[in-house]
């Protein structure tokens, strides 16, 4: 309801205004309105979000409190009546990065980039960079690749090998040696050198004693054929 003027009358006991009773009537309502009006009027603020600095302090009976935003180094607030606004006005000139062969200078509003090579790639996953390492090919990139250690072949093949240098090959070795094949040699020296036991052997006093004993001479057969005379020529002895 709207407030009620108590009439005071023109003049002092003029007759004309409210008595006493009539005007603290109206005092009473007045504050009974005032109060029904504060009490469905007052707030509470809040600050919203879990995270950052709160601007809400508090209040003190009907007046809400907030902080105040004060300006830091190189940053400006300038205000309206509808915002706020926070400009910065200096901050990083430049940034200087450093590596194991050399360094770069990046300037204000620039970039540094992270790029792989040689079998290593770069990615990024949310806040992070990811350097990721190739399985295959890391050798066949190396264009002078070494070891350090001894290489375990894990009982696999080394295959397609153009010129092998090495001081010491341990183990059975196939291929060609000055393009002969080495796996043939052994037959010369078991097939064709065999010379037999030398304990049981006998002491021969001439090639030609030598040869009847040990050569068998094959004269053909004589089943149906004409016999003719021959002479076998064993040299002159």
């Amino acid at each position: 309801m709207a407030i009620t003027t108590i009439n005071v009358g023109n003049i002092p006991n003029d007759g004309t205004g409210d008595d006493l009773r009539e005007a603290f009537i109206k005092v009473n309502d007045n504050f009974t309105d005032v109060n029904s009006r504060i009490t469905s009027t007052t707030v509470e603020a809040i600050n919203l979000g879990i995270a950052g600095e709160s601007l809400y302090a508090g209040k003190d009976d009907g007046t809400l409190q907030f902080k105040k935003l004060i300006a830091g180094t190189n940053t400006v607030l300038t205000s309206n009546p509808e915002s706020i606004t926070i400009s910065s006005t200096g901050g990083m000139s430049e940034l200087l990065v450093l590596s194991d062969n050399g360094s770069i200078v990046v300037a204000a509003n620039g970039y540094l980039g992270v790029t792989g090579d040689n079998g290593i790639t770069t990615r990024i996953n949310g806040t992070n960079i990811v350097v990721e390492l190739a399985e295959t090919g890391i050798v066949a990139a190396d264009t002078s690749p070494t070891l350090s250690q001894n290489l375990n072949a894990n009982d696999k093949r080394i295959q397609n090998v153009n010129t092998i240098n090495a001081n010491e090959f341990i183990g059975p070795v196939s291929g060609l040696v000055y393009g002969v094949d080495v796996r043939t040699i052994g037959a010369y020296f078991t097939d064709y050198w065999d010379f037999g036991p030398i304990v049981d052997r006998v002491n021969y006093d001439s090639i030609i004693e030598f040869m009847i004993r040990d050569y068998t001479v094959d004269m053909g057969g004589f089943i149906g054929e004409t016999v003719k005379e021959f002479t076998i020529d064993l040299g002159a002895i």
